[in-house]
């Protein structure tokens, strides 16, 4: 056996053991490095990578620090024998859980810093727009009135958009990555697996999704309906001024602006998406923990088509995609 068949094999033999989430993080990179290879944006894909990765690389160190920290607190005010018998349940004491950790560390830094990166630069991906098509849609399911239209009218009062101003465009973010830490924080073994598979599956389908059918939202193709509501949202009209600037720009051909927050993408809406899964994982974790996250969806479904960032086909697209992404996560491991 020649020294290229027996690296081959050994190759093949490592590649088996991958998780679907390292396949995921190894298409992703491999997609993003095609992608810049081909594409004109030259001022910063390097440093935009490593600012994100850096990130989400701390997120992820952060869910390993609540881990041991909850474990430890079991030693606080025991007996011995107590301490004894929850130290065989110190999951950081056994070798195989920080080599899970650190693949889900470092599969989760690169496939959320494909995921946003791509995003951003859809425009240059899919110069195409389908918003017609998702207004029709949205008239389509409202049998013939336009369900964003019935939620500005039915949620009016200045007071209900400053709440939804800092419940969209402030707490979704902290609902949203304090979820990845308490799932990982909870689940063992191969259920943090599988419920991580299911995680990475959804942002890259939804990714898919966004390059195939890319889209602006309600409020960039009809701004016009939006005037009244945004004047008591602060925070998300000075996100909505950057997004527009640049995807804008990126369409007329300023491919080096700067991203901030990494494009515009109506189809399908991940924000509700996100809350559809963790509330189908949430039963391993509480009660408590279920019914947060399925209050949090339909607020989610509401603030998106109040601030008019989605439709409400994106919403409902958005539910299947969790729905698929946790059947292909709860299959993935045996």
């Amino acid at each position: 056996m020649t020294v290229f068949s027996r690296w081959t094999r050994r190759l093949g033999k490592g590649l088996r053991k991958l998780f679907l989430f390292e396949w995921l993080a190894l298409i992703s990179v491999a997609t993003l490095l095609l992608f810049f290879s081909t594409q004109p944006v030259t001022t910063q894909p390097v440093g935009l990578a490593l600012w994100l990765f850096k990130r989400m690389a701390f997120l992820a160190f952060l869910s390993t620090v609540v881990v041991v920290l909850m474990n430890a607190r079991n030693f606080i005010f025991r007996s011995r024998d107590q301490r004894e018998q929850a130290l065989q349940s110190f999951e950081p004491r056994h070798a195989s859980y920080w080599i899970d950790a650190g693949r889900i560390m470092v599969s989760f830094s690169l496939i959320q810093t494909t995921h946003l990166i791509l995003k951003a630069y859809i425009p240059l991906i899919n110069s195409g727009n389908f918003d017609p098509l998702l207004w029709r849609l949205d008239s389509v399911l409202g049998a013939g009135n336009d369900p964003v239209l019935m939620v500005l009218k039915l949620f009016s009062a200045p007071s209900v958009h400053r709440a939804f101003d800092i419940l969209y465009s402030n707490l979704y973010f902290l609902a949203l990555w304090a979820g990845v830490v308490v799932f990982f924080a909870f689940l063992r073994g191969r259920s943090r697996i599988r419920f991580f598979n299911s995680f990475f599956v959804m942002w890259q389908l939804g990714l898919l999704l966004y390059v195939l059918l890319p889209s602006w939202g309600p409020v960039f193709t009809r701004p016009e309906l939006f005037q009244e509501t945004l004047i008591n949202m602060p925070s998300t009209v000075v996100v909505q001024r950057q997004l527009f600037f640049e995807t804008s720009s990126l369409v007329s051909g300023q491919y080096n602006v700067i991203i901030r927050f990494f494009g515009l993408a109506a189809f399908p809406s991940l924000h509700v998406a996100v809350f559809v899964l963790y509330s189908l994982w949430a039963p391993k974790v509480g009660k408590v923990w279920l019914w947060w996250n399925v209050i949090l969806i339909p607020l989610t479904l509401i603030g998106s088509m109040l601030t008019g960032y989605h439709y409400l086909i994106d919403g409902i697209v958005g539910a299947l995609v969790a729905a698929c992404a946790w059947v292909i996560g709860k299959r993935s491991v045996a």
